[in-house]
Order: C-alpha cells, then sequence, then structure tokens
C-alpha cells in the first residue's frame, strides 16, 4: 500500500499545552506497576485496595492489548497512562535503571 502524503492546511491553529491538571480517576481499577525477575508485573487493584488480577511479561505491547481486552480499563487517560509506564518499565530493564511507576 503506497501512502498518500498528507496536506496541511496552510494557517493550522495549534493549542499551546503547557500543564493539564483535570484529571478523573478511572472508577474500574487502578494500576501497580512494577519490574521483577527481568519481567513487568501489572497488578490490577479495585477501590476495596484489593488486587485482583496480576499480569506478567516482557513484551509490553501483549501486556497492553490483553489488560485492555480484558476491561480492566475504563478510561482513556488510563490507557495512555498504562501505555506511558509500560514504556518506562521497558526501558528501564534495557538501560538497567531503576524504574519507579509515576516518576518522571
Amino acid at each position: 500500500m503506497k501512502l498518500k502524503e498528507i496536506k496541511y492546511p496552510e494557517k493550522i491553529r495549534f493549542v499551546e499545552v503547557k500543564k493539564y491538571s483535570k484529571f478523573k480517576i478511572d472508577k474500574k481499577s487502578f494500576l501497580l506497576i512494577r519490574i521483577k525477575n527481568k519481567k513487568i508485573e501489572v497488578g490490577i487493584c479495585n477501590y476495596g485496595y484489593e488486587l485482583v488480577r496480576a499480569y506478567r511479561g516482557t513484551n509490553i505491547m501483549s501486556l497492553y492489548k490483553k489488560i485492555i481486552d480484558d476491561s480492566w480499563i475504563n478510561d482513556m487517560k488510563h490507557a495512555a497512562y498504562l501505555g506511558m509506564e509500560l514504556q518506562k518499565a521497558e526501558h528501564s530493564m534495557k538501560t538497567g535503571k531503576k524504574y519507579m511507576q509515576g516518576a518522571a
């Protein structure tokens, strides 16, 4: 399949984003992510602070898709957060740096 060139309008208006603080919690679950024994582990917790499901693997795309397919995430921002944290965890494993969930 040949890709077509994207045509940009001459005057495109950009939304300048410096800090976005509007936050809505996912009503279904929250996540705990860590690296253990060279694998990424994702714990799914309910708001009774109980671990209700756990996933483990090294392929972040497979982890991401399985957690989404199993319907543990209802909110798009939560899904984006999961993807970002899995990417950071994978980078930490590859570089040998310490991973801490939520750290910049």
